[in-house]
């Protein structure tokens, strides 16, 4: 797998949402691949609060409307019974989301500004061979390598030290014979990411996958890969597609799943200046908890999120600080499921 038009994109900023928009009438969904629209996926990821008092409508103006007709004597209604509260392993499950979704994002952030300081140092990424991308935690920074089939296995095209917004060291091997191999772990991860290549997965756009791999707990642990649909439209992000595969310490894929039904955009249109940003609310009918997969959109949207799951339907409040229970029912219609 060649990464040259998925690096390009990333590096090319501004220039994504309006060349996505073109192609997507024209283009069938793609299915795999790295950076594709990463600049879009890393925009706006400050936390944001978890939620806000949805405002009241403004009273009308103009000439006053009749007076109603009396209304309807209610009839009597049976309340709906509280949800029950979230027990320990629940709770425990939802920490292990808030922190996984923020660990991608962490991730995506890293591929972004490596790979923008890459190109300007790699200018031909296929002519050197780059056939992926991985990012490791290395103390409070992000090591990042960009790698190349080699005849000995993968090995180091340029690595990158992120800390915070910044590239704070880099290396940069052109000569194929100087390439280091990569580490055992990290070859490990490339091995994973390229075992996804070939699953049946598509993306809820017209973009390439953007593919992140989690660093494994130990030398034999498996590795999970996620494939996350790209934006293709400012203002609306994929709700769907996206997958997370499971991949065995011999590089079988043990387990895949996706994480929607079918292919929904959420709407998110810039927030006036001075306003807090409203949440979104979303319908999810796969899981009876909410995912590492709403808290990364709630980072990426830079909107709280209310995720509606189980029957009888319960309510969530998700941020890329937490996941919260909440018993109010939300003011807008979900989205998507």
């Amino acid at each position: 797998m060649r990464l040259s038009s998925l690096l390009l994109t990333a590096a090319a900023g501004s220039l994504i949402a309006a060349a996505a928009i073109a192609q997507q009438a024209e283009e069938p969904p793609a299915k795999s691949g790295g950076l594709s629209d990463l600049q879009g996926t890393v925009e706006g990821l400050e936390d944001q609060p978890a939620s806000e008092p949805m405002p009241e409508a403004a009273p009308e103006t103009g000439t006053p409307a009749p007076a109603p007709a009396p209304a309807p004597e209610p009839r009597p209604t049976t309340p709906a019974p509280p949800a029950p509260p979230v027990t320990p392993a629940q709770a425990a499950h939802l920490d292990q989301a808030v922190a996984r979704g923020r660990q991608l994002i962490a991730i995506a952030r890293a591929g972004i500004l490596s790979t923008q300081d890459m190109l300007s140092r790699v200018t031909d990424p296929d002519a050197a061979g780059i056939a992926g991308w991985i990012a490791e935690p290395q103390g409070n920074a992000m090591l990042v390598t960009f790698y190349a089939d080699g005849d000995s296995g993968p090995a180091a095209v340029y690595r990158a030290e992120i800390l915070g917004p910044r590239v704070v060291s880099r290396e940069t091997f052109l000569d194929p014979a100087a390439r280091p191999a990569l580490t055992p772990i990290q070859a490990r991860m490339a091995r994973a990411r390229a075992a996804t290549d070939g699953l049946d997965h598509q993306a809820c756009s017209t973009q390439p996958f953007n593919v992140f791999v989690i660093p494994p707990a130990s030398a034999d642990a498996p590795i999970d890969v996620y494939q996350v649909s790209a934006p293709t439209q400012r203002g609306r992000y994929p709700l769907g597609g996206h997958f997370k595969s499971t991949i065995a310490a011999d590089g079988s894929v043990a387990s895949s799943r996706g994480f929607t039904s079918a292919c929904v955009d959420i709407e998110a249109p810039p927030v006036p200046e001075g306003q807090q940003p409203r949440p979104i609310a979303v319908t999810h009918i796969l899981d009876p908890l909410p995912t590492e997969i709403h808290v990364f959109l709630s980072l990426w949207v830079g909107r709280p999120l209310i995720v509606a799951t189980g029957e009888p339907e319960r309510l969530w409040a998700v941020t890329g600080e937490r996941i919260a229970d909440i018993r109010q029912r939300p003011q807008q219609a979900p989205q998507g499921r």
